[in-house]
């Protein structure tokens, strides 16, 4: 008869160190893994916002020029500046700044543009300045000075971007 192995007798004198070890080795990996995922999302929100960003800044810009053309093309005469209403304002300097005041989202305050990309459209307003005489002018000629303030937002309604622009014609 043979003798009993010794591979059992080595059995009983190990003390589950295999065990221990594994089992911190996958602790470690599952906070690596659940590190990365966190890192994942967010990279996806940073590229989402900056997306939604430049949907917005576009947007604008779209609408700046929109304004900028309608001014020129002379859609907006004086005297509707006087009633201030519409989004046509008489510059007032003693008041607040226009554009950190008026209700951007009501069509009776402000004028809506495109929508574009985003979720609202873009609004803008036009002041009128107070008339200037450029050097070398004729004085009897004055230039008609308008400020446009845009505001749009991006596609997820956040981001809100501002863009201002001043328009000047040479009567």
């Amino acid at each position: 008869m043979k003798p009993y192995p010794r591979p059992l007798l080595l059995m009983h004198s190990q003390r589950g160190a295999t065990l221990f070890i594994t089992t911190i080795m996958m602790l470690l990996l599952t906070i690596l893994a659940l590190g990365a995922m966190s890192l994942n999302s967010m990279q996806t929100r940073i590229a989402t916002n900056a997306a939604d960003a430049q949907i917005a800044f576009q947007t604008a810009e779209g609408a700046l020029n929109q304004a900028q053309t309608n001014i020129i093309a002379g859609n907006y005469p004086p005297g509707t500046f006087v009633a201030n209403s519409n989004g046509l304002y008489t510059f007032a300097p003693a008041s607040a700044p226009l554009w950190t005041t008026v209700n951007w989202s009501s069509s009776s305050a402000a004028i809506q543009s495109f929508t574009g990309n985003s979720s609202a459209p873009a609004a803008y307003i036009i002041e009128q300045l107070p008339s200037v005489i450029r050097p070398g002018q004729n004085y009897k000629k004055q230039t008609q000075v308008f400020r446009v303030t845009v505001r749009a937002v991006g596609a997820s309604g956040g981001a809100p971007v501002m863009l201002q622009s001043t328009v000047q014609i040479q009567q």
